[in-house]
């Protein structure tokens, strides 16, 4: 039995179990659709002779590394190699929006002849108060009380 086909059967077993274990966790179909289509892919590329293209691709690898000498060079580029995978990864794990830019810190203004920053005692403005949190208000259109609440939440920030 060549390689390849038994690749190809350990790996459509192993996707088989993965799906029917999600299945069977998230209780929907979707997970065996999935796997479904994984396994219907997987043998497709072995029918094609994909799946011989890449363990030929593989052994040609293989070939290759035990004909070449590991120099100075080679490392370095085994190291550049790795290490722009890594980022890689790392990048694709990092948030895809940015953040705000952070306001610069007031400086205080320092004192000629003095290492220490002058004290600056007066107020600026009045420290605003927080909205009273009263009762919730009475069902509004046939409302319960936390949908009233959650409506009038949205209201207040301009949402609805």
């Amino acid at each position: 039995m060549p390689l390849t086909l038994i690749f190809t059967i350990g790996l459509s077993l192993l996707i088989a179990a993965v799906a029917a274990g999600l299945t069977a966790r998230s209780r929907r179909a979707r997970p065996a659709v999935m796997g479904a289509g994984l396994i219907a892919a997987i043998v497709g590329l072995y029918l094609t002779g994909v799946t011989q293209l890449a363990e030929n691709g593989v052994q040609s690898l293989i070939d290759w590394f035990q004909r070449t000498p590991f120099t100075t060079v080679t490392a370095w580029g085994l190291g550049l190699a790795v290490g722009g995978l890594v980022l890689f990864v790392v990048g694709s794990f990092l948030s895809k929006t940015p953040k705000a830019p952070r306001e610069p810190r007031a400086t205080t203004p320092q004192v000629p002849g003095s290492s220490r920053p002058q004290v600056n005692t007066t107020r600026t403005a009045a420290p605003t108060q927080a909205p009273q949190q009263g009762a919730p208000k009475p069902a509004q259109k046939g409302l319960d009380a936390e949908d009233a609440e959650i409506e009038a939440l949205l209201r207040k920030r301009g949402i609805m």
